[in-house]
């Protein structure tokens, strides 16, 4: 049982370790739990972006004239890296994250339309140093039954 948030993150998850060098374990993680190893870098995590999902109601949506809810889910994929010219590297992974995701508009019909928000990467304001870290975030716009979270876009659309 998993909730169509769940089923999202792993198609993203799954996209991106096809990324040849981000195919290595651990390379790609959700919400990591502890600091990556200085040998796995680059590596991405993907995880709830600082926003939070938003959903609306939408009465009688279903064909049966369940109701549903019409969800936005924020989505960011951190890149973590060291180098020289961090805004460079970002960039460069940008390309690789941008270009796999945006051709994976729907996710395999588990979503309505996945897009790039926004881009940023991180610097110590006090000193002016690149942390090397950066992040993409994707917004997910989905849909589910009101009354079952696991059932989305796909299953509404074949029914």
């Amino acid at each position: 049982m998993a909730h169509m948030r769940t089923k999202i993150f792993d198609a993203i998850i799954a996209r991106l370790s096809a990324i040849p060098e981000f195919s290595g374990s651990g390379k790609v993680k959700r919400a990591r739990t502890s600091a990556i190893r200085e040998s796995q870098l680059p590596a991405l995590t993907v995880t709830w972006a600082e926003h939070q999902e938003t959903a609306e109601i939408r009465p009688c949506a279903w064909p049966n004239g369940e109701d549903g809810y019409d969800r936005r889910l924020p989505i960011d994929v951190i890149a973590h890296f060291q180098t020289e010219e961090p805004d460079i590297e970002f960039d460069r992974i940008a390309v690789l994250v941008e270009a796999t995701l945006g051709q994976a508009i729907k996710l395999d019909g588990l979503v309505i339309e996945l897009t790039l928000s926004e881009s940023r990467s991180f610097i110590d304001r006090s000193t002016g140093i690149a942390l090397g870290v950066g992040a993409l975030t994707f917004v997910a716009d989905y849909k589910t039954l009101a009354g079952d979270a696991e059932m989305g876009a796909a299953a509404a659309e074949s029914n």
